[in-house]
């Protein structure tokens, strides 16, 4: 009797020992190892805005979009892998192809060897930190090696996603978009509303042809002026961000702006 109740409390045991192993071996932050090709599914991922680039060492500065206020977040510095890859415009990439201002994707990874690392060693949870300076959790992870840096529309390609167009409100040349990104098909990833904003300088994209909002407003796609709900319109979106009116308080300075509207497939391919 006593016998059996050891082995099952030793069994008991192992198994506990195991799973708890396991446990602490998924909870633990993922570091490449030299010579191996990283699985992107164990990157850490986050967005923000290019700040800076220095496109013949492979660096550059990402404002990272946390949990406070994306305007007074520092400038991030990360390195891309020497494997790493960017994308923009659904299409390979250098660093020097990207606009200053551009909300990229990051997937990144804490540093191979943080001896040699040519940015900052930060602690591997830095990511849960709280910045403070209404700034929030997030904007400075320890993931700073970069294997997949890449845009929106990129981003929404790569994983079957597109953007929803809910309301347009006109107003002359610019205007505001409500609009929120899901699935194409089936269940996934998908977000709350957003509502960002769009001027004459916003590029629009339709089969091979560029135009403008004025061509929209004329084919009674869009209004001449006010509000208009889209009934979701289904486009992609390239995302900057840019100074607007208002203050910090009303969340003016946290919004985000349109670049380019691709109003079909083969406008991006």
């Amino acid at each position: 009797m006593i016998r059996q109740f050891l082995l099952l409390f030793l069994s008991a045991f192992l198994f506990g020992s195991t799973v708890l192993a396991s446990v602490v071996e998924e909870s633990e932050p993922f570091r490449p190892e030299e010579g191996k090709f990283p699985p992107i599914e164990k990157a850490h991922s986050y967005r923000g805005e290019i700040i800076f680039v220095d496109h013949p060492n492979r660096r550059g500065s990402i404002r990272v979009e946390g949990t406070g206020k994306f305007y007074r977040n520092d400038p991030h510095p990360f390195a891309l892998l020497p494997y790493g890859m960017v994308r923009y415009h659904n299409a390979p990439a250098d660093l020097r192809d990207v606009p200053l201002g551009t909300v990229m994707h990051a997937h990144g990874f804490l540093p191979p060897d943080p001896k040699t690392s040519a940015v900052p060693v930060l602690p591997p949870n830095n990511k849960d930190k709280d910045a403070g300076g209404y700034r929030g959790i997030g904007i400075f992870p320890a993931e700073n090696h970069i294997l997949l840096l890449e845009d929106e529309p990129s981003h929404c390609r790569r994983n079957g996603l597109t953007w929803k167009i809910l309301e347009v409100e006109v107003k002359g040349d610019e205007g505001t978009i409500v609009a929120k990104r899901v699935p194409k098909t089936g269940d996934g990833e998908k977000t709350e509303p957003q509502t960002m904003t769009f001027d004459s300088a916003t590029r629009i994209w339709q089969g091979r042809e560029s135009i403008r909002v004025s061509d929209l407003i004329s084919q009674k796609v869009w209004p001449e002026s006010g509000k208009k709900e889209m009934k979701d319109q289904s486009v992609l979106l390239g995302i900057t961000w840019k100074p607007a009116p208002g203050d910090g308080l009303s969340g003016a300075f946290t919004s985000f702006h349109i670049s380019d509207i691709w109003l079909d497939d083969q406008s991006i391919e």
